[in-house]
Protein backbone atom coordinates (compact mmCIF):
# COMPACT_ATOMS: atom_id res chain seq x y z
CA UNK A 1 0.00 0.00 0.00
CA UNK A 2 1.23 3.44 -0.93
CA UNK A 3 2.09 5.25 2.72
CA UNK A 4 2.24 8.37 0.83
CA UNK A 5 -1.48 7.92 0.03
CA UNK A 6 -2.29 7.14 3.20
CA UNK A 7 -0.79 9.78 4.89
CA UNK A 8 -2.31 12.37 2.88
CA UNK A 9 -6.04 10.76 3.04
CA UNK A 10 -5.63 10.45 6.25
CA UNK A 11 -4.58 13.67 7.03
CA UNK A 12 -7.43 15.19 4.86
CA UNK A 13 -9.92 13.92 7.16
CA UNK A 14 -8.71 14.73 10.06
CA UNK A 15 -8.63 18.45 8.47
CA UNK A 16 -11.87 18.08 7.27
CA UNK A 17 -13.52 16.43 10.48
CA UNK A 18 -11.41 19.34 12.80
CA UNK A 19 -13.20 22.17 10.32
CA UNK A 20 -16.73 20.68 10.52
CA UNK A 21 -16.52 20.62 14.46
CA UNK A 22 -15.71 24.17 13.97
CA UNK A 23 -18.42 25.30 11.86
CA UNK A 24 -20.74 23.52 13.21
CA UNK A 25 -20.63 24.51 16.65
CA UNK A 26 -18.10 26.94 17.07
CA UNK A 27 -16.07 24.69 19.30
CA UNK A 28 -12.51 25.48 20.18
CA UNK A 29 -10.49 22.68 18.23
CA UNK A 30 -7.05 22.68 17.28
CA UNK A 31 -6.41 19.63 14.86
CA UNK A 32 -3.78 17.07 16.00
CA UNK A 33 -2.81 14.29 14.43
CA UNK A 34 -0.28 11.69 13.36
CA UNK A 35 0.88 11.02 9.39
CA UNK A 36 0.79 7.46 8.31
CA UNK A 37 4.74 7.90 8.56
CA UNK A 38 4.75 8.44 12.42
CA UNK A 39 4.89 12.32 12.29
CA UNK A 40 2.84 13.98 15.32
CA UNK A 41 0.96 17.22 14.44
CA UNK A 42 -1.18 20.11 15.81
CA UNK A 43 -2.72 22.66 13.45
CA UNK A 44 -4.42 25.99 14.43
CA UNK A 45 -4.47 29.25 16.53
CA UNK A 46 -7.11 30.81 14.75
CA UNK A 47 -8.15 32.83 18.36
CA UNK A 48 -6.34 33.30 21.40
CA UNK A 49 -7.68 30.26 23.21
CA UNK A 50 -6.04 27.94 20.57
CA UNK A 51 -2.58 30.38 20.47
CA UNK A 52 -2.47 29.44 24.32
CA UNK A 53 -2.87 25.72 24.04
CA UNK A 54 -0.27 25.82 21.34
CA UNK A 55 1.95 27.67 23.22
CA UNK A 56 1.87 24.94 25.99
CA UNK A 57 2.32 22.26 24.00
CA UNK A 58 5.05 23.66 21.44
CA UNK A 59 7.94 22.15 23.15
CA UNK A 60 6.86 18.45 22.28
CA UNK A 61 7.20 19.44 18.48
CA UNK A 62 10.53 19.85 16.39
CA UNK A 63 9.32 22.41 14.36
CA UNK A 64 6.90 25.74 14.25
CA UNK A 65 5.48 26.96 11.25
CA UNK A 66 3.97 30.13 11.13
CA UNK A 67 1.97 31.94 7.77
CA UNK A 68 1.85 35.23 7.48
CA UNK A 69 1.33 38.33 5.39
CA UNK A 70 4.04 39.87 4.36
CA UNK A 71 3.45 43.69 4.83
CA UNK A 72 0.71 43.47 7.48
CA UNK A 73 2.27 40.29 9.32
CA UNK A 74 -1.49 38.77 9.84
CA UNK A 75 -1.71 35.42 10.09
CA UNK A 76 -2.84 32.88 7.64
CA UNK A 77 -5.03 30.40 7.22
CA UNK A 78 -5.60 27.73 4.66
CA UNK A 79 -2.43 27.27 3.04
CA UNK A 80 -1.50 24.30 1.87
CA UNK A 81 1.60 22.59 3.35
CA UNK A 82 4.03 19.42 1.95
CA UNK A 83 7.03 18.45 3.83
CA UNK A 84 9.60 16.35 1.47
CA UNK A 85 11.97 14.43 3.44
CA UNK A 86 15.02 15.12 0.50
CA UNK A 87 17.16 12.20 1.45
CA UNK A 88 14.44 10.01 0.41
CA UNK A 89 12.70 12.87 -1.62
CA UNK A 90 9.00 11.20 -0.07
CA UNK A 91 6.59 13.45 1.31
CA UNK A 92 6.52 13.39 5.35
CA UNK A 93 3.71 15.23 5.51
CA UNK A 94 0.87 16.99 3.52
CA UNK A 95 -2.48 18.91 4.11
CA UNK A 96 -4.09 21.89 4.57
CA UNK A 97 -3.20 24.09 7.50
CA UNK A 98 -6.18 24.75 9.89
CA UNK A 99 -5.25 28.12 11.36
CA UNK A 100 -1.71 29.74 11.31
CA UNK A 101 0.79 27.28 13.42
CA UNK A 102 1.26 23.91 12.41
CA UNK A 103 3.48 22.41 14.88
CA UNK A 104 5.66 19.03 13.63
CA UNK A 105 7.38 16.71 15.72
CA UNK A 106 9.67 15.96 12.73
CA UNK A 107 12.74 13.59 13.17
CA UNK A 108 16.43 14.60 12.51
CA UNK A 109 17.06 15.18 8.65
CA UNK A 110 16.99 17.26 6.00
CA UNK A 111 13.66 18.43 4.68
CA UNK A 112 12.01 20.97 2.49
CA UNK A 113 8.71 23.08 3.26
CA UNK A 114 6.80 23.73 0.73
CA UNK A 115 3.62 26.04 1.06
CA UNK A 116 0.97 27.43 -1.01
CA UNK A 117 -1.80 29.94 -0.24
CA UNK A 118 -4.21 30.11 -2.76
CA UNK A 119 -6.34 33.55 -1.97
CA UNK A 120 -4.39 36.54 -3.14
CA UNK A 121 -5.11 39.68 -4.47
CA UNK A 122 -4.72 38.37 -8.55
CA UNK A 123 -6.19 34.48 -7.71
CA UNK A 124 -2.70 33.47 -8.81
CA UNK A 125 -1.91 31.11 -6.22
CA UNK A 126 1.77 31.67 -4.81
CA UNK A 127 4.24 28.94 -3.55
CA UNK A 128 7.15 29.21 -0.98
CA UNK A 129 9.95 26.83 -0.42
CA UNK A 130 12.24 26.80 2.99
CA UNK A 131 14.91 23.73 3.43
CA UNK A 132 15.37 22.71 6.80
CA UNK A 133 18.31 20.65 8.19
CA UNK A 134 17.47 19.52 11.80
CA UNK A 135 20.00 17.70 14.21
CA UNK A 136 18.51 15.54 17.14
CA UNK A 137 16.66 17.52 19.93
CA UNK A 138 16.85 20.52 17.81
CA UNK A 139 13.80 22.74 17.51
CA UNK A 140 13.27 25.28 14.68
CA UNK A 141 10.78 28.01 13.99
CA UNK A 142 10.46 28.59 10.01
CA UNK A 143 7.81 31.99 9.23
CA UNK A 144 6.55 31.75 5.56
CA UNK A 145 5.00 35.23 3.94
CA UNK A 146 2.90 35.86 1.57
CA UNK A 147 1.96 39.16 -0.32
CA UNK A 148 -1.62 39.30 0.61
CA UNK A 149 -3.88 42.22 1.50
CA UNK A 150 -4.79 41.00 4.40
CA UNK A 151 -5.08 42.81 7.88
CA UNK A 152 -4.23 42.39 11.46
CA UNK A 153 -7.12 41.87 13.83
CA UNK A 154 -6.58 42.54 17.71
CA UNK A 155 -7.78 39.71 20.16
CA UNK A 156 -9.84 42.65 20.78
CA UNK A 157 -12.01 41.88 17.86
CA UNK A 158 -12.18 38.57 18.44
CA UNK A 159 -13.15 38.93 21.59
CA UNK A 160 -15.83 40.79 20.37
CA UNK A 161 -17.04 38.13 17.65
Amino acid sequence: MNTTWLAARLLGWGLLGGALIGACGGLHALERGTTGLGVAYVSGGVDQAERAELLQDKGRYSVWLTTAARRSGAYLADVQVRVLDLRTRQPVMEGTMDGPWLFMDLPAGHYEIQASYRETPDGTPQHQRRTLRLGPREHRRIVVYFDTPDLVGSDQDDAKR
